[in-house]
């Protein structure tokens, strides 16, 4: 009667054997397959994104200096 009440307390376990109970228990693979997890999947674009975007900023600073430090050296000496 939980389970059909809707109840937070009811364990995923109820649910998967209710699901054998009625042949169903097939679809709990779909459910638990990662790659039909959309929130996850944009989490893992938007991290991703994040990520180039962090790398190609450090980049720029690291060749920014680079090109400062090769100045400083060719520049004579006052």
């Amino acid at each position: 009667m939980r389970m059909e009440a809707g109840e937070t307390g009811v364990g995923v376990g109820i649910y998967a054997t209710a699901l054998w109970l009625i042949g169903r228990d097939g679809a709990l693979a779909d459910l638990a397959a990662p790659e039909h997890d959309r929130g996850a999947l944009d989490l893992d674009v938007q991290q991703a994104v994040d990520l180039g975007k962090a790398r190609a900023f450090s980049s720029a600073r690291t060749s920014q200096r680079r090109k400062e430090n090769r100045a400083k050296k060719e520049s004579p000496d006052e």
